[in-house]
């Protein structure tokens, strides 16, 4: 059995995708033969994502060069996809999009639809908005959930001419009716080791505090336990209430053992939504664990969250930054609309024990939210300017994705249309 793992990434997004790299791993278990395409360098000009970004003020200015590869025109992707499939002649189209590239995903799938070969589209977009993706013209399946179990069920079925259809966890179009199967359970994270084999090596070239690293990300749990109003990871919690899942420290180290043997990485990038929202003890763990490998590392985490000790254990471990996001200096708001009950006297407490640590740090934060005024963002500007010792700040426009409670907010005050889309948002820091 051929799949093609097809990524309609944002350009110049240029992290490879853990999704990839789990679905790889999978197909290869399996037997089956796979390969990869991918939109992330098709671009007109270098004035995109996160290079784009970087140049507006959103990290440390980069030139392309330094990350070891070139860009592709436009007007070549179509082509290019349809050229691959031609020549490839993948039994299954496996993709996974983003509410930013749902657009590129149905011109993709549009491009081949005449070569009648199965698709499921997966990813944040249809979890987050399953009725817009199945109801595209474009799509006959979609994955409704995680796709671990799923994948692994379709290739069984595939695999004995069966109705591959009925796995847990798709829906799908038939006879004009469609179909919604029921979910798999959630897949146990401890049983599978990311494969970024299908990526070049320039691939993980990333940008860091002013250097070009190599650099390998990977998740020690997947889930957030907060609620906060602009992020769709909530969501998942609705749909099961046990989405959070930590993996072991063993599995943990098993997975940086192997991409150190096959990557030797100079830099770390952990993907988790919080790096501490977990038990100390399990930190404490962590960073120890760390120290073995004696390379430097990113995470991303909430500034009420930490103390003198967790910092020390963090960089005792070769913890390099750590970014921070306080959203809004509108404490009301941040409370009442965010949901995020944290007060600026506690960011000011914590930022002093911060400072004090020597460990970088850079802070994010949000303009535009729904019902926002002029005077709040100046709050925000306020809230920056006393924490002070950050090297970097992070402003994004706010985006009303599918999945979040401020697109609801914002629907319901008539600020914004139901059917709204955003497309290539993320590029500009906000809605295009």
């Amino acid at each position: 059995m051929k799949v093609l793992i097809v990524y309609p990434n944002l350009p110049m997004m240029i992290t490879p995708a853990t999704s990839v790299g789990i679905f790889t791993t999978i197909l290869k278990q399996e037997k089956c033969d796979v390969e990869m395409f991918e939109t992330t360098l098709y671009s007109e000009t270098e004035n995109q994502g996160m290079l784009f970004k970087s140049k507006l003020g959103g990290g440390r200015s980069y030139e392309l060069k330094q990350l070891g590869f070139s860009l592709k025109p436009t007007d070549v992707l179509i082509p290019d996809f349809k050229q691959k499939v031609i020549n490839y002649k993948p039994d299954l189209l496996l993709f996974s999009t983003v509410e930013d590239t749902f657009k590129d995903t149905n011109l993709l799938l549009e491009s081949v639809d005449h070569l009648n070969i199965p698709h499921i589209v997966g990813g944040v977009f249809p979890i987050n908005a399953p009725e817009v993706c199945i109801n595209s013209p474009n799509i006959n399946v979609i994955c409704r959930y995680e796709g671990e179990l799923v994948l692994t069920e379709v290739v069984s079925l595939f695999k004995q001419n069966k109705n591959w259809k009925k796995a847990k966890g798709l829906w799908y179009k038939e006879n004009n009716k469609i179909i919604r199967n029921t979910l798999q359970p959630l897949a146990d994270i401890n049983q599978i080791i990311p494969d970024y084999s299908l990526y070049s090596t320039e691939r993980f070239n990333r940008p860091i505090g002013g250097k070009v690293r190599q650099t390998i990300q990977f998740e020690t749990f997947r889930g957030c336990p907060y609620s906060c109003t602009f992020c769709n990871s909530p969501m998942t919690r609705q749909l099961d209430k046990n989405y959070l899942r930590r993996k072991s420290i063993t599995q943990v180290e098993k997975e940086l053992d192997q991409y150190v043997k096959q990557f030797d990485p100079g830099y770390w990038f952990i993907i988790d939504d919080s790096f501490l929202a977990r038990p100390k003890k399990e930190t404490y763990e962590l960073c120890e664990l760390f120290q073995k490998y004696k390379i430097p590392w990113w995470c991303n985490t909430r500034l009420e969250n930490i103390d003198e000790d967790i910092l020390v254990a963090m960089k005792n471990g070769y913890c390099d930054r750590i970014q921070f996001g306080i959203e809004c200096g509108n404490e009301k708001y941040r409370k009442d609309i965010l949901l995020r009950n944290v007060s600026n006297n506690l960011y000011y407490h914590k930022a002093k024990i911060l400072n004090k640590s020597g460990i970088p740090y850079g802070l994010n934060v949000i303009i535009g939210l729904p019902g926002e005024t002029r005077e709040m963002v100046f709050e925000t500007i306020e809230l920056i300017r006393k924490i002070q010792g950050y090297d970097g700040i992070g402003v994004s426009i706010f985006i009303p994705y599918h999945g979040t409670k401020l697109r609801e907010y914002a629907i319901k005050n008539g600020w914004l249309d139901k059917n709204w889309i955003s497309g290539y948002g993320y590029l500009l820091g906000g809605s295009a």
